[in-house]
């Protein structure tokens, strides 16, 4: 009699456990999918007629440098390696090597006549590692694919511009920062002094370059 009893009670705690588990892998799956990571931030000055100074903090956001642009908007380059969904899910964050900043401006016919400038955000002696892994295709290759991801935004005073990289590339976002006027900008980094922030493209191809400038001491 007991048993009988109990039966409709397991049934229902398996139906239960199981509608749990559904739910958890469900957002487990959202947040993996869809999780943010903020990789730069960006803040300008006007020098001039489409001539900004653009301030730019990465990597450990400890350090800034600046460089002067020619435009109306900014544009940021990466190489991005996208992983397969199941690849994703088992913990594989996307892969990403910031490459250049730049300056854009607004219409095609600006573009075509006026000045440009880029710059150079990477060291040319890193081993390109996200190339190396997108050679091995395949059935159980966990490399979806490689490719470049850009975002641009307009050079405007006062904006703190923070890019993210998602699962699938690169997200830009403003907020207003205090007043730029005076004696400098000042901005709030959202991120310590660490490398927590650093693309994991960046840290081990920094390993494998000091290796390479080791073998190579007499």
């Amino acid at each position: 009699m007991k048993r009988i009893l109990l039966f409709p009670f397991t049934g229902l705690l398996l139906g239960l456990s199981a509608l749990a588990l559904l739910l958890a892998s469900n957002l487990y799956t959202y947040n993996r999918l869809s999780a943010e990571v903020p990789i730069a931030e960006l803040w300008f000055r006007q020098a001039g007629p489409q001539q900004y100074e653009a301030a730019i903090a990465y990597g450990d956001f400890c350090h800034e440098q600046r460089f002067m642009l020619y435009g109306d908007q900014w544009r940021l380059d990466a190489q991005f390696l996208k992983w397969q969904p199941w690849a994703n899910l088992l913990g594989f964050d996307a892969m990403y090597r910031i490459e250049r900043l730049s300056g854009r401006y607004d219409s095609v016919a600006k573009e075509n006549a006026n000045v440009h400038l880029a710059h150079e955000l990477h060291a040319d002696e890193r081993i390109d590692l996200p190339a190396i892994l997108a050679r091995y295709r395949g059935s159980l290759s966990p490399v979806d694919t490689l490719y470049g991801s850009s975002v641009y935004a307009a050079m405007t005073e006062g904006q703190l511009y923070r890019v993210y990289r998602g699962q699938s590339g690169l997200v830009v976002r403003k907020a207003p920062v205090a007043d730029t006027s005076g004696r400098g900008i000042t901005i709030d980094i959202s991120k310590a002094c660490t490398h927590a922030g650093r693309g994991l493209l960046d840290g081990v191809a920094e390993y494998t370059g000091r290796l390479n400038r080791k073998s190579k001491m007499p």
